[in-house]
């Protein structure tokens, strides 16, 4: 019986050789990753080349916080400079404020990403 015809989504199966040390790093590898299946890590590698683990997620809560404060600053500023025509620049300043947070956090986020695929 064909692959497609058990309802699977993928068919196509790809075969290659791993020595011992290999599969017991590929093993440590997924462990590591927090992953279950052997299978879907390997797909996450061949396709992204990594896999991004967040082990607490705090950071990017943090961002996503600091995204929603600036799309409200930025609503409120918005509406102010429909109305008046101005803004002023403490409002200005104010969302300067939030953006250097926002940067602050992404270099911090992705520097973290950044270590974890030069482990990989």
């Amino acid at each position: 019986m064909e692959p497609y015809e058990t309802g699977r989504r993928r068919k196509n199966q790809i075969h290659f050789f791993l020595s011992d040390k290999e599969v017991e790093a590929l093993h440590l590898r997924m462990e590591t990753c927090k992953m279950n299946s052997l299978s879907d890590y390997c797909r996450h590698m061949i396709i992204n080349g990594y896999v991004i683990v967040i082990g607490d997620a705090k950071e990017v809560k943090e961002f996503n916080i600091e995204l929603g404060r600036i799309g409200n600053n930025v609503n409120q500023i918005a509406r102010v400079a429909n109305t008046s025509g101005s803004v002023s620049k403490e409002s200005i300043d104010a969302m300067l404020g939030y953006m250097d947070k926002i940067w602050q956090l992404q270099r911090s986020i992705l520097s973290g990403t950044q270590k974890l695929q030069s482990t990989t």
